[in-house]
C-alpha cells in the first residue's frame, strides 16, 4: 500500500527527509498498513522479525517475560513507536516482547528487503536507523554503572526501570514476592515491608502477585 509524504514524515525512520524525497519513497516503496482492534496482537514474542513495524496511532501494551518465565512486565506505550528495530539484523532475529493493541491502533510496516534498499539510497534514513539502534545500546551500556543503593525501595525501583523497554509511563510487574526477594537477594519479609512503604507513599499500587507503577518517571 502506498502512503503520502505527510504520513511518512511522521515516522521516525523518515525524519529529516525533504518532501521530494518522501514523495519518491511513497511512490516506489511498498508499505503494509494495518488496523488493529483493541486487545489484538500486533507482534508476538518469538515471531521472526522480517519487517520494520511502526505503530502510528493509539496505545499499545508491551509484555516482556524473563527467560525462565518466572515474572514479566507490562508497559503501556503511546504511538508513534517502532517495535524492536534492532531485531531486523544481527544474531537474534525474533521479537523479544509481545505487543498488543491497548486501544484501537494503526501500524505501518516495511519489509526488510525494501528497508535495505532505502538504507542504501538515503543516508538520512540510514542515520535515523542507526540512531534508533544506538539509543537502545547506550541505554543498556549505562545500566551496569548506575549506583546501587542500600535502600531496598530504591533497589526495587531500579529493578523495574532496568526491566522496562521504555523510560516512562505505566508499568505492571507481575512477580511473586518470593521471586522478587530472590532477584534482590533479600528476605520475603523485607520485600513485603519495602512494597508496603512504596504503596503508602503512593509510588506504586500493590496487588497480589503484581506491582503497578502509574508513572515510571515519577518512581
Amino acid at each position: 500500500m502506498q502512503l503520502n509524504h505527510k504520513r511518512l514524515s511522521a515516522l521516525p525512520i523518515f525524519l529529516g527527509l525533504s518532501e521530494k524525497e518522501l514523495t519518491e519513497i511513497a511512490g516506489t516503496t511498498r508499505f503494509n498498513l494495518k488496523h488493529h482492534k483493541k486487545g489484538s496482537t500486533i507482534v508476538k514474542e518469538g515471531d521472526a522479525c522480517t519487517s520494520l513495524v511502526s505503530v502510528t496511532d493509539g496505545w499499545m501494551e508491551i509484555d516482556t517475560y524473563a527467560d525462565n518465565r518466572s515474572y514479566h512486565i507490562e508497559e503501556l506505550v503511546q504511538a508513534t513507536q517502532i517495535l524492536e528495530p534492532d531485531k531486523l539484523f544481527g544474531l537474534s532475529l525474533h521479537y523479544h516482547s509481545t505487543c498488543r493493541a491497548y486501544t484501537t491502533c494503526e501500524s505501518v510496516s516495511i519489509s526488510k528487503e525494501e528497508l535495505t534498499q532505502l538504507l542504501d539510497k538515503f543516508i538520512i534514513v540510514r542515520l535515523n536507523y542507526l540512531n534508533l539502534i544506538c539509543r537502545r545500546t547506550q541505554h543498556l551500556e549505562r545500566q551496569p554503572w548506575q549506583p546501587k543503593s542500600q535502600e531496598l525501595t530504591e533497589r526495587i525501583a531500579l529493578f523495574i526501570k532496568q526491566h522496562s523497554r521504555y523510560p516512562a509511563g505505566r508499568k505492571v510487574l507481575h512477580i511473586k514476592m518470593s521471586q522478587l526477594a530472590n532477584e534482590l537477594n533479600v528476605s520475603r519479609l523485607d520485600i513485603s515491608n519495602a512494597l508496603n512503604s512504596m504503596n503508602e507513599a503512593e509510588k506504586i499500587i500493590q496487588r497480589r502477585g503484581m506491582v503497578e507503577v502509574p508513572a515510571l518517571q515519577l518512581l
